[in-house]
């Protein structure tokens, strides 16, 4: 039986929770498609400061936001999304996905995680978004195919000690993936 959660904004004290699911999902679902130095080198500790000045700047500027999935008085999965960073995609996509983690797949968080972030991208003004994700990384890709994310560019890391190639999903509209929350 699945287990029920809720999405909410994040506040500055879930900086934390955010950090250790950010970490635990890097340590799980990547060590075998990034260089085991990378994720070794995120620490909680680091991510937790960073966290904290994402969801500072994003309050003051209102320009973006992160949400959390609350699932047994705990933070189970987290999104963050703003103003699209990338030149490439800007003219397209003008919302970005920046991070969506979840700690258990498979559960419907990242689901609500993505429609709640959809949402508060068309109340910025965004009518599409993209997202940047491993290439390798297929279940993320089967999930934002799944959602109607649609490939809309690449980029290959020739570096040969980095090798961290990835692929954009970009949604046309949002007020479909908005629509499923």
């Amino acid at each position: 039986m699945t287990e029920t959660f809720f999405i909410r904004p994040a506040t500055r004290q879930d900086a934390l929770p955010i950090a250790e699911v950010q970490v635990a999902v890097w340590r799980s679902a990547y060590r075998d498609l990034l260089p085991d130095a990378l994720i070794d080198r995120m620490t909680v500790p680091d991510r937790e400061k960073g966290w904290a000045k994402i969801i500072d700047s994003y309050e003051a500027s209102g320009r973006g936001a992160v949400f959390v999935a609350v699932q047994n008085d705990t933070v189970a999965g987290f999104l963050s999304c703003g103003d699209q960073r990338n030149a490439d995609l800007v003219n397209d996509f003008a919302g970005e996905f920046s991070a969506i983690y979840v700690a258990s797949p498979r559960q419907g968080l990242g689901s609500a995680l993505m429609a709640r972030g959809a949402q508060a991208l068309r109340a910025m003004g965004h009518e599409a978004a993209a997202l940047w994700v491993l290439t390798e990384n297929m279940p993320a890709r089967a999930f934002y195919e799944a959602l109607g994310g649609k490939q809309v560019a690449e980029r290959i890391d020739s570096r040969p000690e980095a090798g961290i190639d990835e692929v954009a999903y970009g949604w046309d509209t949002l007020s479909v993936l908005a629509a499923r929350a």
